[in-house]
């Protein structure tokens, strides 16, 4: 009978036992996407001009802030905590309130389901609005 060996990571190796870290990109990536999923946005506007940066550059009307736990709070103490600032453009139409509530649970639930971080903060800015273009 042999015995189990340790398994050998090379020196240059970042291994952190028993933690998982998820990348603030991939945050950004579940907003984004719950974002450009609910109903009535279609875009995201740069936050400095209002223009739709959808495509170009999202990061300009799109921000992520991550906390660490905060061990005060019994409801989130235990969870990294995120904040969420998003720009969008709505369709025209489309009750700009249902919208941004809507928007706010997709966020929200996107992030906490698949991180299990906590979502504090979501604050949507509704910078245009655009006849939506049915093909």
């Amino acid at each position: 009978m042999t015995e189990k060996q340790p398994i050998q990571t090379d020196s240059n190796a970042n291994m952190i036992d028993g933690q998982t870290i998820i990348a603030p990109q991939v945050i950004f990536s579940l907003a984004q996407t719950a974002a450009l999923s609910t109903y009535g946005v279609v875009g995201i506007a740069s936050r400095y001009t209002g223009r739709d940066n959808t495509h170009r550059d999202p990061h300009r009307g799109l921000e992520i802030t991550l906390f660490p736990p905060d061990p005060t709070d019994s409801t989130t103490g235990e969870c990294k905590r995120v904040k969420v600032d998003i720009h969008i453009i709505v369709e025209y139409g489309v009750r700009i309130p249902a919208v941004t509530q809507s928007l706010q649970h997709q966020i929200q639930y996107s992030i906490e389901h698949s991180t299990g971080y906590c979502v504090e903060e979501i604050h949507i800015h509704v910078a245009d609005m655009r006849v939506s273009q049915h093909e």
